[in-house]
């Protein structure tokens, strides 16, 4: 029996960002471990895409949980990095772009609240594919999704 290919995506990004929304706007199902409203283990859930089954793994964003993103980063394929527009890119932002970079995973950075913010992000020292959204009202994920996994098949 030929299994079908699956893929695993990341969302990563600081605390607040718009990382549970934007899983939220992907999937069909999809499973929250939260407290307060606060994502503090993992959000998860999948899709499919052209027919292929898409899983969704997004990371909590508070230091505390740096853990967890390790977990969940193991055999990922690739990783969206949703960056809050309106308060620019933290250091964990930074930190999370250079373990992707220097582990050379396909990702691309969702420039996320745009409503809020709609200048261009400045990335320094940092040249990935930035994708303006608004999560909340399901802007630019699909077709950031779609993009992405486009750049995991070429790596494949």
């Amino acid at each position: 029996m030929k299994r079908e290919k699956e893929t695993k995506i990341v969302i990563l990004g600081s605390y607040n960002s718009g990382k549970t929304t934007t899983l939220e706007n992907l999937c069909e199902k999809k499973t929250k471990i939260e407290y307060n409203g606060t994502t503090i283990a993992l959000d998860y859930g999948n899709t499919r895409v052209d027919g292929e089954k898409i899983h969704l793994f997004a990371s909590p964003g508070q230091e505390r949980f740096r853990f967890m993103r390790e977990i969940l980063s193991k055999g990922l394929d690739g990783a969206i990095v949703v960056v809050d527009n309106s308060k620019g890119v933290s250091a964990l932002d930074i930190e999370i772009m250079e373990t992707l970079s220097g582990g050379k995973v396909p990702y691309v950075v969702f420039a996320n609240k745009q409503d809020l913010n709609p200048e261009q992000l400045k990335l320094d020292g940092f040249d990935p594919l930035i994708i303006p959204t608004i999560a909340q009202d399901g802007q630019g994920v699909t077709e950031g999704l779609k993009t992405l996994l486009g750049m995991v098949k070429e790596g494949r």
